[in-house]
């Protein structure tokens, strides 16, 4: 397939047609490397929810505490007595 170059600023884009990226199941990251003179575009897969988590062994106690705190603060103003409650 034979197509132009655009102008991105001071770079260049090309427009991948949306059949050509259905087909590579690229969405919205690529891995672009350089070999041999050419261009290669990757799409990059990742796993779903990837890294959600990675960081959760990594909060201080204290922060841990505070979230503690916050869901009981929640929890008692949320309590089965709604008696302020105006409806």
């Amino acid at each position: 397939m034979l197509t132009t170059m655009r102008r991105i600023g001071n770079s260049r884009g090309v427009l991948i047609p949306a059949a050509f990226l259905a087909s590579c199941q690229i969405e919205d990251q690529v891995d672009m490397q350089l070999q041999d003179g050419q261009i290669v575009i990757k799409p990059v897969r990742r796993q779903l929810r990837e890294g959600w988590f990675a960081d959760a062994g990594d909060a201080p106690p204290a922060a841990l505490a505070q979230e503690q705190a916050d869901v009981q603060d929640w929890l008692a103003i949320s309590g089965e007595d709604d008696s302020e409650w105006v409806w």
